[in-house]
C-alpha cells in the first residue's frame, strides 16, 4: 500500500508542478526556462528515489537466480539509458542538440564500459571453444 500512496503523492506533486509552471509562464516568462530546468531535475530525482530505485531492488531480487553480475548490469544499464535519454531530450528541447547527443553518447560508452569485463570473459570462452 505504501507504493500506491507514494505514487498518488507523486501524481499530485506533478499536477502542482504543472500549475506552478503555468503561473510562472504568465507571471515571469523570462525566468520560466530556468525554473523549468530546476523543477525538472527536482522531480526527476524525487521520482528516482520514490519509484525507480525501490522497483529496481525488487527486480534484482526477482532475478536472483541468474548469475551474479548479469541482472544488476542489465537493470542498471537500462536505468542509466532511460535517465540519459530523458536528460538528453530535455537538453535538446532547450536548443542544445549537439550537447544532448554528446551526453547521450557518453552514457552509452559508460554502459559499454560496465559490460566490458563480462564481454572479455565471453570472448575468452568463445575463443577457447573455437580453438579446440
Amino acid at each position: 500500500m505504501v507504493v500506491n500512496d507514494s505514487l498518488m503523492v507523486l501524481l499530485l506533486q506533478m499536477v502542482v508542478v504543472f500549475l506552478i509552471l503555468l503561473i510562472i509562464t504568465f507571471a515571469v516568462p523570462k525566468l520560466q526556462p530556468l525554473l523549468y530546468v530546476a523543477i525538472f531535475f527536482f522531480v526527476l530525482f524525487q521520482l528516482l528515489s520514490m519509484v525507480v530505485f525501490p522497483f529496481t531492488r525488487t527486480i534484482i531480487d526477482l532475478f536472483e537466480a541468474l548469475p551474479d553480475p548479469f541482472a544488476k548490469l542489465l537493470i542498471g544499464s537500462a536505468i542509466l539509458f532511460f535517465i540519459s535519454e530523458l536528460i538528453a531530450k530535455h537538453i535538446e528541447e532547450a536548443g542544445f542538440a549537439s550537447l544532448a547527443a554528446m551526453s547521450h553518447f557518453i552514457v552509452k560508452i559508460a554502459i559499454l564500459g560496465l559490460w566490458l569485463h563480462q564481454t572479455a570473459t565471453l570472448i575468452e570462452i568463445l575463443s577457447s571453444l573455437i580453438t579446440k
